[in-house]
């Protein structure tokens, strides 16, 4: 024990000198969210006179770091963000920072191939009596593949952020917690865990969430993405459905409720928690919830191979062949790709999986116009998330669409069957005048 304290009094140093370890040329990774060790950031952008060439590496920034608003100072230090959240997308018009958009089953050799990074940020609760330290609700999501590469790693301690896979053993390599032995250096800071608001599910979610519940059985394994959708399927769950378990990549809101009300029964799997400070205590308290790395709970293998495994996510934008697009529209990007590809991919290969991928018909932009999200063909430069080869179940507020195998006229009718009724005629007139309708 005398050889810990020793280990960790020799590591300590404040956020300011921490940073001032960073030369130019240097490439810094970052853990997600609310595991991100905010203050060190801000220290480094400090520096920004005196580095040059810095890359940063993040995923869902909550704050606007210097680097992100200010000209003179992204000249030097570089962000790129793994995933686009609301604060990027609010920001990304000014062109200061890149955003990537890969598959989160890729994170670990992404880190290995392309980031390399040569130190690795996150932030920690107190280290225990055995001199471990517990990277909390989100900072299991890539920890382990980055301390594979990283050559030295900084941890904020942050007392305020709660401990996880609290029954689980602990030990070098453990996906939850590290040891003082594979830490440089160490920095106090306290700060609130970032909340991340969930708006309330709309008349159209629970429209469509009744039709996804009719299809899922007891005893399934679930998946779902985050954001209102996640709400409006976990009250239709209820009373309808038991013995579920989960595998997913994030722990929703919505989790606390379906456990409570033992429609899930059975173990939780995730790679990070996002939402309220209840949702970061819960998961905090319970045994049957768990956290690792994303690399491989979204690795499409592991999931293929879960019994009745449902994937439930949002999108934007499908056309009449089945191409869906969760990222963006032509060329203004408002989210990358994260697992989507992944879990839709996994969980049609599971045996008695399905894979659901819901948007509402239509959408009104700032104007008052209203235009249909099922299109005979994507905008010009429109990333497609998810390949037509890989749908399953296109479902909107009008009904659930099979396109799983489906011959490419049968996939049209079904769409066109799904579409506001206002556009049904004009996407059949196009379909038929480009001869994949008769």
């Amino acid at each position: 024990m005398e050889e810990i304290k020793n280990s960790y009094s020799g590591k300590y140093l404040s956020a300011k000198a921490a940073m001032q370890l960073i030369v130019s040329g240097d490439v810094i990774l970052a853990n997600p969210v609310a595991a991100m060790p905010n203050e060190l950031l801000r220290q480094l952008a400090k520096r920004y006179k005196e580095v040059e060439n810095i890359n940063v590496y993040v995923t869902f920034i909550t704050e606007p770091f210097a680097f992100m608003v200010r000209p003179e100072v992204a000249k030097n230090i570089r962000m790129t963000s793994m995933f686009m959240g609301p604060l990027e997308r609010k920001l990304y018009s000014n062109r200061l920072f890149n955003i990537n958009s890969i598959n989160f089953s890729d994170i670990g050799n992404y880190l290995k191939e392309e980031v390399k990074p040569n130190w690795f940020l996150l932030q920690t609760t107190e280290m225990d009596e055995s001199g471990f330290f517990n990277v909390g609700p989100m900072g299991a999501a890539m920890m382990r593949d980055a301390m594979k590469v990283a050559e030295k790693v900084i941890v904020q301690v942050n007392r305020k952020l709660l401990p996880i896979n609290q029954t689980q053993d602990k030990f070098i390599g453990a996906d939850h917690v590290l040891h003082i032995s594979e830490v440089d250096y160490i920095v106090h800071h306290d700060e609130e865990l970032t909340e991340i608001p969930v708006g309330e599910a709309s008349e159209v979610d629970r429209k469509i969430a009744e039709y996804i519940v009719t299809k899922i059985s007891d005893g399934a394994t679930l998946q779902v993405g985050f954001g209102s959708l996640a709400n409006a399927v976990s009250l239709g769950l209820r009373g309808k459905v038991r013995d579920l378990a989960v595998h997913t990549e994030m722990v929703p809101e919505s989790m606390m409720d379906l456990i409570n009300e033992n429609v899930i029964t059975r173990n939780v799997f995730g790679g990070f928690a996002m939402g309220s400070q209840r949702l970061y205590e819960f998961v905090s308290q319970r045994s049957e919830i768990s956290f690792g790395l994303l690399s491989e709970i979204n690795n499409p293998k592991t999931i293929s191979e879960i019994n009745d495994f449902v994937s439930i996510n949002a999108c934007l934008m499908v056309d009449l062949t089945g191409q869906v697009t969760s990222e963006g529209i032509g060329t203004r990007q408002v989210s990358s790709i994260g697992g989507a590809g992944d879990f839709v991919r996994g969980a049609t290969h599971s045996p008695g999986g399905k894979s659901f991928l819901c948007v509402t018909s239509t959408n009104k932009d700032k104007s008052g116009k209203i235009t249909s999200n099922i299109v005979f063909s994507l905008p010009e430069a429109t990333p497609v998330t998810v390949p037509r080869h890989d749908v399953m179940y296109i479902v909107t507020e009008f009904g659930i669409a099979n396109l799983f195998n489906q011959p490419l006229q049968e996939r049209v009718k079904r769409l066109i069957a799904i579409a506001h009724p206002d556009f049904r005629d004009a996407l059949t007139l196009q379909a038929v005048e480009a001869g994949i309708l008769r």
